[in-house]
């Protein structure tokens, strides 16, 4: 959820500054990634109306920033919270494959697609916006996304650990 909201933040700051589709259209084709894997999940688990209610409340929010009723003011610290909220994803991704001695489900090579497409970024971001707030957010990223990607390599083949049986009472 905390990447869900990062790129909202990304998204609607890049439409109400006029950047260039290509510095942001990477965050609208995720968030509505994440959107359909939330509602997909939501479904899955026989949560149908939440997942409907889920969609409802985050297009209105997402309508409302979007609409010029939004202060300008609004915008700079919604832009400057991306960077703890990714930070926090990634780092609480991290701490659970640590904690599982294995990095789960990821595939290899999203991995490193994510790793590269977040170096791009900080290249992207600086050429075609020229701002440095969006800069700098995008530029912690590859460090996050490489710890990740370091722990793959470092996890490649380990195998999840046993799980322990309950004890029984006789």
């Amino acid at each position: 959820m905390l990447e869900l909201v990062a790129m909202t933040r990304t998204l609607v700051c890049s439409i109400t500054n006029n950047f260039p589709f290509s510095s942001w259209g990477q965050a609208l084709f995720l968030m509505l990634q994440r959107v359909t894997i939330t509602l997909l999940v939501l479904h899955l688990r026989g949560q149908t109306v939440k997942g409907g209610a889920f969609l409802a409340c985050y297009a209105l929010v997402l309508l409302m920033l979007l609409l010029p009723l939004t202060p300008l003011a609004v915008e700079t610290p919604l832009q400057a919270s991306n960077t703890p909220a990714v930070v926090m994803g990634r780092l609480i991704q991290a701490a659970t494959e640590d904690q599982n001695r294995r990095t789960g489900q990821h595939g290899a090579i999203a991995v490193f697609l994510l790793f590269g497409g977040s170096l791009a970024r900080v290249f992207t971001s600086i050429h075609e916006t020229g701002d440095p707030l969006t800069a700098g957010t995008f530029a912690v990223s590859p460090l996050c996304s490489g710890l990740v990607a370091a722990q793959l390599l470092f996890c490649w083949n380990a195998k999840a650990p046993p799980k322990k049986k309950k004890e029984q009472w006789s």
